[in-house]
């Protein structure tokens, strides 16, 4: 039984040569499996496989490689001294706004109110009219961003007479405007700005709900490399609005720590009741078990006396599933990571935080990994 083959790891195809090259320069044979499927096509992925005599030997290997990444990458998780609020003058944008204000507020962060008009370009112009063509465009173009900074002003004006009004005139507001593509723009903005969550309306101005794959918030998450708060339009703010009970979902592999980690920093101000869960058309496995237990743990050494509780969910309908148990258990956050998949993988299934940012009413916390 010792020559049984055994799956110690699941991942995408690179990933998968990194830990057979890793195992095999200590003396440990691996074999992978699903390497010719399609990339992408296959939602299980390429498949590490070793001798079932090797096991103990690669699990003490893997965890202290683990240890090594998540020390590693625990040195770019700080704690959040700005908040970035992407709006476009809509009710949904600026109940999310308000949502960032006071979450700046409880974590004594910067808020920087962030708007980006978008200007089209005429690509083709006859050589006669080249010149009258170009004055009207450079007229047009001051006067769509003049429009664009007085609106900016006054909702700025707004946010920060409501902080006022509200008892949060602490918070230190600042604004930006630029002109290009949202995601683009917002990417761009996050690496300078560097905040440490951006917080932005699921549906903004002229957005049909039903526009999954062309939302631009999964675009955003799809962009940058921040933690993005999504408020759905039927989240609606309040001042007395807390931050009680949270779903942390997850997928049970090394990208949870560093997740988990961010997941406190922005939740360090609330009291809250954490429900790690993992949801799959198996349910609960023994192997599954260890590394939930692992979770918990690292829950606890995050934050002491943290309440958590780890479930297992067993269901082909992953949001069906994940919207009972919202409801059931009255969640006010859900913590889910945007995983990227192949293009015919995303094709044929539509991921889990597409389906969220457009059905959910409860506020999504999207980690990009």
């Amino acid at each position: 039984m010792e020559d049984r083959l055994i799956t110690i790891a699941t991942d995408h195809y690179t990933a998968a040569e990194v830990l057979k090259a890793r195992l095999e320069d200590a003396g440990i044979n691996c074999f992978l499996k699903n390497v010719n499927v399609v990339q992408g096509a296959a939602s299980e992925g390429v498949k590490v496989q070793i001798r079932e005599r090797d096991l103990e030997k690669a699990l003490q290997l893997m965890h202290t490689w683990k240890a090594e990444q998540e020390k590693s990458e625990l040195k770019d998780v700080k704690d959040i001294r700005r908040i970035l609020a992407p709006v476009d003058f809509s009710d949904y944008s600026k109940n999310a706004c308000l949502y960032a204000l006071d979450l700046a507020h409880k974590l004594k962060s910067d808020l920087k109110i962030f708007h980006v008009y978008y200007a089209p370009i005429i690509d083709l112009v006859p050589i006669t009219d080249a010149y009258s063509v170009q004055v009207d465009m450079d007229i047009n173009l001051r006067e769509m961003e003049e429009n664009a900074k007085k609106k900016l002003i006054n909702f700025v004006k707004d946010i920060r007479s409501i902080a006022k009004e509200k008892g949060m005139d602490d918070v230190k507001i600042s604004y930006s405007l630029r002109e290009g593509i949202i995601e683009d723009e917002v990417a761009s903005m996050a690496e300078t700005y560097k905040p440490g969550v951006i917080v932005v309306g699921t549906k903004g101005k002229g957005e049909k709900q039903t526009e999954i794959i062309g939302s631009v918030v999964h675009r955003i998450c799809d962009k940058a490399r921040v933690p993005v708060i999504a408020i759905p339009e039927k989240s609606e703010f309040t001042p007395e609005s807390e931050v009680r009970n949270v779903i942390y979902a997850t997928e049970l592999d090394e990208r949870d720590f560093v997740a988990i980690r961010r997941l406190m920093n922005i939740l360090s101000p609330f009291n809250v009741n954490i429900y790690c869960i993992h949801i799959s058309k198996e349910g609960k496995k023994t192997w599954n078990e260890a590394k939930m237990n692992a979770l918990k743990e690292y829950f606890k050494k995050v934050k002491k006396n943290v309440s958590i509780e780890c479930q297992f969910l067993e269901g082909n309908n992953i949001f069906k599933e994940l919207e009972d148990f919202t409801e059931k258990n009255n969640i006010d956050l859900i913590a889910i990571s945007n995983r990227k998949r192949g293009l015919i993988y995303r094709l044929f299934n539509p991921d889990i935080t597409k389906q969220l940012l457009v059905r959910s009413s409860t506020p999504l916390l999207i980690f990009r990994s």
